[in-house]
C-alpha cells in the first residue's frame, strides 16, 4: 500500500455516543472493572477506532509503539463526540515505516474534548 497518498488527510466525522452499553464493551475488553463514576477510563477513545474508516488502517498489521492521550474535558456517559483520525506524518526508519496519526473527538459546540495520539510501527516493503 502506498501509505503516503494518505499523508495529511483527515477520515470523515463519525459521530459516537457513550453508551453504557460500549463502556461495558470496553471493559470487558480490558477486564476492566465498571467504576461508580459517570466518566469513562482515560484510553476509553482507542474502542472508537471501531466505528471509523481509516484507510490507511484497513488490512495491515502495526505495532502499536506509543500512545499519548490529552484531554481538554472529561468524557462522560452520553457524551456524543465527534471523532476523526489524521495521518499527521510518516517516516522510514531502517526498515520500519513510522507513522504519526491522532484521534481527535469534539464535542456538540466543535470544542475538542481529547486527542489521543499513536505511534505505530510496520515493516517497510
Amino acid at each position: 500500500m502506498n501509505f503516503k497518498q494518505w499523508e495529511g488527510t483527515e477520515t470523515a466525522p463519525v459521530t459516537i455516543s457513550v453508551t453504557n452499553e460500549l463502556l461495558n464493551k470496553y471493559l470487558k475488553a480490558t477486564n476492566g472493572l465498571a467504576a461508580d463514576s459517570q466518566f469513562v477510563p482515560p484510553a476509553f477513545p482507542m474502542i472508537f477506532y471501531q466505528f471509523i474508516k481509516v484507510p490507511w488502517l484497513e488490512q495491515q498489521s502495526f505495532i502499536h509503539k506509543e500512545q499519548v492521550f490529552s484531554y481538554e474535558h472529561p468524557i462522560s456517559l452520553g457524551d456524543s463526540l465527534q471523532c476523526t483520525v489524521s495521518l499527521i506524518s510518516l517516516e522510514k526508519r531502517r526498515r520500519f515505516l513510522v507513522l504519526h496519526q491522532e484521534l481527535i473527538g469534539k464535542n456538540d459546540g466543535n470544542q475538542v474534548v481529547f486527542s489521543a495520539k499513536s505511534i505505530l510501527l510496520k515493516e517497510a516493503e
